[in-house]
């Protein structure tokens, strides 16, 4: 499956630069406070709905074993993007401190089965997980066979056959020269 694609890429570029604008409030207090819960109504709805879309994206931050700081600011612009801006650094750091827990707790495939059923009722959540894995996949300019794995992986655990997939990728392809 082709990962690297002109949209993918654009996509990538969007989350980075989002991603390394710092949050309107820097206190290591809001992650004490995000760590126990003490966040507004909003963004902890927020941070609910995009849970399973963004962990999706911090497992295939890790798919290649090394998180580097590119990816982690391509993490952080989807992450913000994706809640229009209503989650602060101190929310996602604790994000990541979470998903890395779950992830040396439960393993790479009880997580992907709790994502998958989690999204199951929404495939068009799902395919926008799998868009999103690849932009961070890209994040750094290369794309590791393990991230390319992973990608397939995603898309069986997701329920997108490799055609659709296919279709998902080069559709974004193609939004991005008609709007060129």
């Amino acid at each position: 499956m082709r990962i690297h694609t002109a949209t993918i890429t654009r996509l990538r570029d969007a989350l980075l630069q989002s991603g390394r604008r710092p949050s309107m409030v820097m206190s290591p207090a809001y992650e004490t406070l995000a760590r126990s819960g003490l966040l507004s109504p909003e963004e902890t709805a927020a941070i609910e709905r995009i849970d399973p879309l963004a962990e999706t994206m911090y497992l295939m931050m890790t798919a290649d074993g090394d998180i580097s700081d590119i990816e982690r600011d391509a993490l952080r612009g989807a992450i913000r993007g994706l809640a229009d801006n209503l989650i602060r650094t101190g929310s996602i750091n604790v994000m990541l401190e979470t998903f890395a827990a779950k992830l040396k707790e439960h393993g790479r495939e009880l997580r992907l089965q709790e994502i998958a059923d989690a999204l199951s009722d929404n495939p068009q959540e799902a395919e926008a997980a799998f868009s999103l894995a690849a932009a961070i996949a890209l994040a750094d300019d290369s794309v590791h066979e393990s991230e390319n794995e992973f990608i397939n992986q995603l898309a069986e655990w997701f329920g997108i056959s490799a055609k659709r997939a296919d279709e998902v990728l080069d559709a974004l392809q193609q939004d991005h020269e008609v709007s060129d």
